[in-house]
């Protein structure tokens, strides 16, 4: 009980002690708060001493400045995307087999540069042997049925002009001499006799007339004889209707085996066609020699270097077997993808020219021009297709390398922009010097927006018209850190 009196009394007399001297402590704290700011200001007042440069005559000899005047302007902030160089599609090809075969000549290597048109290998396959003999087949048949139509187009024109020459009444002597020789077909033993009976009759109803008259024949005979010129007149015209609408019948008959010859041959030549690859030439040596029907020469379709070969002489292809591929590489294709959450800082438009860098060729920036960009977002990894075409003459660029592509941004104007190689950085502060005059440099914070390659927006510590320091900034950084040293 006593312990517990003594501990209560000794808490007691510790709080009356401390709430006695609480207004000493606080004069001794303001007291000492003026030194501890004295301490700051001097600390500030050392950094911005050092912040200024004064160099000397020999110094100012020995480096070689140069200065850039702030100013507004606008500036394009530029996406780098990776990217990939490939083959140009419209110049890259995989050369396969149309058909089953044996490859009995192989003509070409890769690395070998060919020519549009070039053999690169014979290939001997029974399918196309079979297709060329059934397009000569089809083409003979065709050729057979053209003379034929040829042949009934001919007989229906004669005898539409001996008809229109029988209707017209002309003598037997000048119908004879104008058609002796003309391909009439069998109208011609059907029609002359009809219009021969028919100008009798004519005749010996005329020679009746004056007989009639003088009461020679009997007027019943008259009347018989007109009425046989009737009926030969009557034969004659429906035996020459008839004769025309046989004639036109047989020609269109004709005609429809005519198209029908013509479609199979063609399909027959689209299928060799689509086997080979090319067109056909019915006088080429392939289809006049039977020993080369099944034989298939593989051709360059366009001029560049045999990029692969997949089979050798002698060696049993499949249909659709790549034999070899063909690449120009005068253009290359750089494919790049632009992520979703660029593309509304990126300006893009058919055709623009875009800077891109390839890690072989550090030092060297190469102009593309943009030939395709897609419309659809990737599901898998969120980002717009780009491809970009670009020039490769001396062919040092190869497709695998990899590449940097340079996507120009929205324009923002009227911005404050220095140098890029005016900027220096110091614990991740960045900062440029600035000339006050001839000998005399001072350290300028800064606060950066934009950056370009070639330039830097200055959001904050400069107002424009300052002469920042371009070539020499870096000396200038050396010597404010050694006098920050010593």
């Amino acid at each position: 009980m006593k312990s517990r009196v003594f501990l209560i009394l000794t808490i007691m007399v510790s709080v009356v002690g401390i709430g006695f001297l609480w207004p000493y402590l606080q004069d001794m704290i303001s007291d000492n708060q003026p030194a501890e700011t004295d301490v700051t200001a001097g600390t500030d007042e050392s950094e911005q001493d050092s912040a200024q440069i004064e160099l000397t005559d020999e110094k100012i000899k020995a480096v070689q400045f140069t200065f850039s005047q702030v100013k507004r302007q606008s500036m394009n902030q530029v996406r780098v995307v990776p990217g990939r160089l490939q083959y140009d599609d419209r110049k890259h090809v995989s050369i396969k087999a149309p058909t089953e075969g044996v490859m009995v000549d192989v003509q070409v290597k890769p690395g070998d540069a060919v020519k549009t048109g070039q053999v690169l290998a014979v290939l001997n396959s029974p399918e196309i042997g079979t297709a060329r003999a059934d397009l000569l087949q089809k083409t003979a048949e065709y050729e057979l049925v053209r003379n034929q139509y040829d042949w009934k187009l001919l007989i229906q024109n004669n005898v539409q002009k001996l008809v229109d020459a029988l209707l017209s009444q002309r003598t037997m002597e000048s119908v004879e001499k104008e058609f002796t020789d003309a391909k009439l077909g069998n109208y011609r033993s059907q029609l002359l006799p009809a219009y021969s009976q028919y100008l009798l009759a004519l005749t010996i109803d005329k020679k009746s007339a004056p007989l009639a008259k003088s009461g020679a024949i009997s007027l019943q005979t008259k009347q018989m004889r007109e009425a046989d010129v009737q009926e030969s007149r009557a034969g004659l015209k429906a035996l020459c209707e008839q004769s025309i609408y046989d004639v036109r019948l047989e020609r269109d008959q004709m005609l429809a085996k005519l198209n029908d010859a013509e479609h199979r041959m063609t399909i027959s030549r689209q299928h060799l066609e689509s086997l080979i690859g090319s067109g056909i030439d019915l006088n080429s040596d392939d289809m006049k020699a039977a020993e080369k029907l099944s034989r298939l020469e593989i051709i360059a379709p366009f001029a560049g270097t045999i990029e692969e070969r997949t089979f050798s002489q002698s060696e049993r292809v499949n249909r659709s077997d790549s034999l070899f591929t063909l690449a120009q590489t005068d253009t290359l294709w750089v494919a790049a993808d632009i992520r979703e959450s660029d593309w509304g800082a990126v300006s893009l438009n058919g055709g623009q020219e875009l800077r891109v860098k390839v890690n072989a060729f550090p030092d060297q920036t190469f102009t593309a021009r943009l030939h395709y960009l897609g419309r659809k977002v990737s599901p898998t990894t969120n980002s717009v297709p780009l491809i970009a075409e670009i020039k490769n003459p001396g062919g040092v660029l190869r497709p695998g390398m990899f590449a940097q592509v340079m996507i120009p941004g929205k324009e923002k104007p009227n911005v404050i922009a220095v140098p890029a190689k005016a900027v220096l950085d110091d614990a991740a502060q960045e900062f440029v010097f600035i000339k006050d005059s001839d000998r005399l440099f001072r350290r300028v914070d800064i606060q950066s927006g934009l950056k370009t390659e070639d330039w830097i927006e200055v959001e904050r510590g400069l107002a424009g018209g300052e002469q920042v320091v371009e070539d020499g900034a870096f000396t200038l950084k050396s010597e404010l850190l050694l006098e920050r040293e010593e």
